[in-house]
């Protein structure tokens, strides 16, 4: 959306997806679960494998558990949301997060606390990506 919420206060703003949003009704709120615990600028967040578990680390800090709580308390908040578009590459917010010591990614805290359609801004980037998710969304309000 443009607002300067990324680990070093610097900003994203897509603004073919606002057009795609307003051309198809679809009403888009900024949400940034980790300025939302942590403000801007802040350490950036590794996900690292540690047993059977994937842990968030801000710098030093250990902060799993209040990424997850954060990101409840923001669907909670917004009980009418219908879909989620995230940032690539982000731990919170990338549907492919890479996780060190596991030879793996996994979708970003805030992907898998949210319970409808969720994608990355990269797979909105062409038409076929766009009405993919525009057709999970439709499904799942309808459903």
């Amino acid at each position: 959306m443009g607002n300067k919420v990324r680990w070093n206060g610097a900003s994203k703003e897509f603004p073919f997806i606002k057009e795609w949003a307003k051309e198809n009704n679809i009403k888009l709120t900024p949400v940034c679960p980790e300025n939302e615990l942590l403000g801007t600028p802040r350490p950036s967040i590794r996900l690292i494998q540690v047993g059977d578990e994937v842990h968030a680390h801000a710098g030093k800090n250990e902060i799993s558990e209040q990424l997850r709580q954060t990101s409840k308390n923001i669907l909670e908040r917004h009980p009418d949301a219908v879909g989620f578009i995230g940032i690539a590459n982000s731990p919170t917010c990338g549907v492919s997060a890479g996780v060190k010591k596991r030879g793996s990614t996994m979708k970003g805290i805030f992907h898998l606390a949210a319970d409808f359609p969720t994608c990355e801004v990269n797979q909105l980037k062409n038409e076929q990506g766009r009405e993919s998710f525009l057709r999970r969304v439709v499904k799942w309000s309808n459903g």
